[in-house]
């Protein structure tokens, strides 16, 4: 090979080299990715029971109350685009098991692995115990956020199964919220819990440890009632799913552009691409590198007979 053409290639090839940088930094790609054109000034606080009372059969006919709990919250995330979204779970104790997040797909992952608490866990229920948690999360989103309107979604049965604890009410966070809404689960006649975290009938349920008979969940209407008083929301009785759109509606969310609605990842990305060859040119130059550094090595090592 020429000195001439030798040169020329080595030239080609960085200049390659830098504009392969560039090519990466402006991340090529075909496509649209999906995105939330719009945010919401709305951050929703759902405040859900993990109790096994929420594993009565007595939802939309016998499903477990939980299973309808969980397609609302679904179903509510779906109808609030680009809203915040946080969740508190309380049975034994009560803590956040989902701060405040945009990310729609982390919310759904939370509903989704949220599990009851099991038969014999637990020191009883009170739908009043996430008070202080509630309200301590409520105070630290107004001091980060002001700006944002928070709301708060109770989702429960509302059965009180102890008087161990101190009295709360949700009065105390009246004026820290703009709206919300108490979801209400199962019935009063009472349902059966089933035994397995599965929430599969054929393992059995859950017994009275008084009587050794099963163990009935009785639903207290009464008692979220007084919640959606004391929160100043309404009280929604949920037997079956569907139905949402007019809670979504109640909190009157307002939108404004997003900051990526004009700009739009590239749904399919080909950085990897200029990345590979990036590679391929990097290895050919610490190729020739090395070469040359072996040459010279080569030039100037001494010859046999040679007198330093």
């Amino acid at each position: 090979m020429s000195p001439t053409l030798s040169t020329a290639l080595v030239l080609a090839r960085r200049i390659g080299i830098v504009l392969l940088f560039v090519v990466i930094l402006l991340r090529p790609g075909f496509g649209r990715a999906e995105v939330p054109a719009q945010l919401s000034d709305i951050d929703v606080v759902i405040v859900i029971d993990r109790t096994r009372s929420m594993a009565a059969l007595d939802h939309d006919g016998k499903q477990p109350r939980i299973t309808g709990a969980k397609a609302d919250l679904v179903a509510l995330a779906e109808t609030l685009p680009g809203a915040r979204f946080g969740m508190l779970a309380f049975g034994t104790d009560a803590r956040v098991v989902l701060p405040l997040t945009s990310d729609s797909a982390a919310f759904g992952a939370a509903v989704e692995t949220l599990y009851l608490e099991r038969p014999k866990d637990g020191i009883g229920s009170r739908s009043d115990r996430p008070v202080p948690e509630l309200t301590d999360l409520l105070e630290r989103a107004a001091e980060k956020a002001p700006q944002r309107r928070r709301i708060v979604v109770y989702v429960g049965d509302g059965e009180d199964t102890t008087d161990e604890g101190d009295d709360q009410t949700y009065a105390d966070v009246d004026e820290l919220i703009a709206g919300g809404v108490v979801l209400g689960y199962g019935g009063t006649e009472g349902a059966p819990m089933p035994q397995d975290d599965d929430l599969d009938e054929s393992l059995g349920f859950v017994q009275d440890p008084e009587t050794g008979d099963t163990a009935q969940s009785h639903a207290d209407l009464d008692n979220l009632r007084q919640i959606a008083d004391e929160l100043g929301v309404p009280f929604e009785h949920r037997t079956r799913p569907g139905g949402l759109d007019g809670v979504a509606a109640s909190f009157e969310s307002s939108y404004a552009d997003g900051t990526g609605a004009g700009a739009r990842p590239a749904k399919h990305d080909l950085t990897w691409l200029a990345g590979v060859l990036l590679l391929t040119l990097l290895l050919f130059e610490l190729h020739a590198g090395w070469r040359a550094v072996w040459a010279s090595r080569h030039v100037l090592a001494p010859r046999k007979g040679t007198v330093r």
